[in-house]
C-alpha cells in the first residue's frame, strides 16, 4: 500500500525533479526563438492534459467501460485550474500583452505551487496498491509535465519576475477562489455531495485543521514576495529594483 514518502514516493521524487531541472536547462540552452519556446510550452501543456484525462481511454480499451472522475470535468482542485490555465496560456496568441502576462504570472506560480504540493503530498497515491497503477502512476507523471510547463513560463521569459507578481498573484487567488464557489454551489444546486473545491470547506489536511484554504493562500503569497525580492535583489540592476522604484 502506498505511504508517504516511502521508497516509491522518494525515488519518483528523486529521478522525476532530476529529470525537470535536465529538460529546462536544455530547453533554456538550446531554444532560443519565441516560435521554439512556444512549442515547447504547448507540449508540455497539452502532455498534462492528456495525461490528466487518459483513464478514460485506458479504461474503455481495459473495460470497455470508463468513469468519469468529478476532476476530469469540473476545476474541483487547485492543480485542476492550474493545468486549463496552462493550456490556455500555451495556446494564447499575443504573448506581448500585459493581459497575458499577468495570466502568466497566475498560472506559473500556481501550476509550481500545485505541482510540487501534489509532489510531496500525492494523496492518490496513499492507500494505492501499487505507484504503477495507471490512475496513480499518470497522476504523478502529469504533475511533473505541469511543473515543467509552469516553471518554463519563468525559465523562457514569459513575464518579468518582479514583486509586484506578488499582487499579480493575489488577484489570482480571487479568481480560484471565486471557481470553487462556483463548483461547490453548482454541486449543492443538484444535490450532490460537497466536492470541497479549492478546499473551501474543509482544509486538505484533517490533521492540520489550521492549514486552510486562507491560510495556504497567505503562505503561497509570502513565499512569491521572498522570493521576488531575493530575485530582485541578486539578478536585478539597482534601477528595475520595485524598492528602489517605490523609494
Amino acid at each position: 500500500m502506498g505511504q508517504l514518502f516511502d521508497l516509491n514516493h522518494i525515488a519518483y521524487i528523486i529521478v522525476s525533479l532530476a529529470l525537470t531541472i535536465i529538460v529546462l536547462v536544455l530547453g533554456k540552452r538550446h531554444l532560443k526563438s519565441a516560435f521554439t519556446k512556444d512549442v515547447f510550452l504547448k507540449f508540455f501543456a497539452l502532455s498534462t492534459f492528456f495525461l490528466h484525462l487518459s483513464p478514460l481511454w485506458v479504461d474503455y480499451l481495459r473495460h470497455g467501460a470508463a468513469n468519469v472522475a468529478a476532476n476530469m470535468i469540473f476545476p474541483i482542485f487547485f492543480c485542476n485550474l492550474s493545468m486549463y490555465m496552462l493550456v490556455v496560456a500555451a495556446f494564447w496568441a499575443n504573448k506581448q500583452g500585459k493581459s497575458f502576462q499577468a495570466f502568466a504570472i497566475v498560472t506559473a506560480y500556481g501550476g509550481v505551487f500545485g505541482a510540487l504540493i501534489s509532489l510531496f503530498y500525492p494523496s492518490y497515491y496513499l492507500g494505492a496498491a501499487s505507484m504503477f497503477e495507471w490512475g496513480v502512476f499518470k497522476s504523478l507523471v502529469s504533475h511533473s509535465t505541469m511543473l515543467i510547463g509552469a516553471a518554463w513560463l519563468f525559465i523562457a521569459g514569459y513575464f518579468k519576475i518582479r514583486l509586484t507578481n506578488t499582487l499579480v498573484f493575489a488577484f489570482g487567488l480571487i479568481f480560484y477562489g471565486f471557481a470553487g464557489v462556483i463548483v461547490n454551489t453548482l454541486y449543492e444546486a443538484f444535490g450532490l455531495p460537497d466536492p470541497n473545491a479549492m478546499y473551501l470547506s474543509q482544509p486538505p489536511l484533517a490533521e492540520a485543521p489550521f492549514l486552510n484554504a486562507y491560510a495556504i493562500a497567505l503562505i503561497m503569497l509570502i513565499l512569491i514576495g521572498g522570493f521576488s525580492l531575493t530575485y530582485e535583489r541578486y539578478a536585478c540592476a539597482p534601477s528595475e529594483r520595485t524598492i528602489k522604484r517605490l523609494a
